[in-house]
């Protein structure tokens, strides 16, 4: 058998199937190969992490050595790996929004499990309980938040900010408003990064105890510029009971946690349907997945959310199902949510204080 003739772009070509920490774009991709050549059959890599987590830099100078032993013709291996370093050009670190003292950011490792739903009726159920919430939908690709609360109209500018919406005593603010909800956002990542950006640190919040963030599916650009653009409390991790969407979930676990961001809980939406005739219980996904990862992974169960047409017609009409019918146990499930979360936040704020910008 004549072994193929090893070039550069075999050598790239296999560093682009190795996945970065917790993320699912590849190490070619994000930037961590800063310079590969060939002498010969020995390579010669400068890997430079997003990272200063000797942990993360080890794992993945491991992924590339046992990738890269795996291609025909390779011989030495010449790798160093270390931190990116800083330049005037790179994103500036975490930095705290003005007035907000917790930022909390709710994710889901899939699209379809309902995680919009969970963001929306969280946000109004602590507002509920009498904090000052703010509600930022970073779903840059699919913003939902605006049908899901039934506001028309764009926000206004002040003074080079963005004033974001009220609506149930929520502040609120998404792509969908300044865009429209019929135009679609055909952007790559840099455009999404820059986006969030802006929708976190150019629009005044004002005074807030939490601001819950509604990120899109998946572990892509817009999660890791959330995580590096401000101090987040902690994530929230939306799934379904499905064997697919708990994999899936593992996934945005992960993600926090190679971030080094608190994971307040999982919470297993769509985990059963009432009868509304004999109110009996039917498991259409199965049930109790969520509760299962959580205690194999560590992290605390929030609760199980039904699939119940209430829920779904308060996301569809504007106005949700804690707002519309507060006093049903679909609300209350919601409310019971809330308090679980804020327990968790505080727990957090009291191991790791944060320092707000006033």
């Amino acid at each position: 058998m004549v072994t193929p003739e090893l070039t550069l772009d075999t050598v790239i070509a296999a560093l682009r199937e190795i996945k970065y920490p917790g993320m699912s774009r590849d190490i070619v991709s994000i930037g961590v190969v800063k310079d590969a050549r060939l002498d010969g059959a020995d390579v010669y890599l400068d890997l430079q992490i997003p990272s200063e987590d000797r942990e993360v830099i080890a794992k993945v100078e491991a992924a590339v050595r046992e990738t890269l032993a795996r291609v025909p013709g390779i011989g030495d291996m010449r790798i160093q790996a270390g931190p990116r370093p800083a330049s005037p050009d790179s994103a500036p670190g975490p930095s705290p929004l003005p007035g907000v003292t917790r930022i909390i950011a709710v994710a889901s490792g899939k699209g379809g499990v309902g995680k919009t739903t969970v963001s929306v009726n969280l946000a109004l159920a602590l507002a509920q309980s009498g904090a000052a919430v703010g509600l930022l939908d970073a779903d840059i690709y699919g913003p939902n938040v605006p049908r899901m609360l039934g506001e028309p109209g764009r926000p206004k500018a002040d003074d080079g900010k963005i004033v974001p919406l009220v609506r149930y005593g929520l502040k609120v603010i998404s792509v969908g408003y300044l865009l429209g909800d019929r135009s679609p956002i055909i952007w790559r990542g840099p455009l999404v990064a820059q986006a969030l950006r802006q929708l976190l640190h150019d629009v005044r919040w004002g005074e807030l105890d939490y601001l819950i963030v509604d990120l899109p599916p998946g572990t892509g650009d817009a999660q890791l510029t959330l995580v590096q653009s401000v101090p987040l409390t902690g994530g929230v991790i939306v799934t379904t009971p499905s064997a697919v969407a708990l994999m899936d979930a593992e996934k945005g676990l992960q993600m926090f946690r190679e971030a080094r961001v608190p994971i307040l809980g999982i919470v297993e939406n769509m985990s059963y349907f009432v009868c509304p005739h004999c109110q009996g219980e039917t498991d259409i996904f199965s049930r109790g997945g969520g509760r299962k990862v959580s205690e194999s992974l560590g992290v605390s169960f929030l609760g199980e959310i039904p699939i119940n047409p209430a829920i779904r017609e308060g996301g569809d009409t504007g106005a949700p199902v804690v707002v519309a019918k507060p006093e049903s146990a679909e609300a209350l499930i919601f409310r019971n949510l809330a308090e679980k979360v804020r327990l968790a936040a505080e727990a957090v704020a009291e191991a790791m204080p944060q320092v707000i910008i006033r």
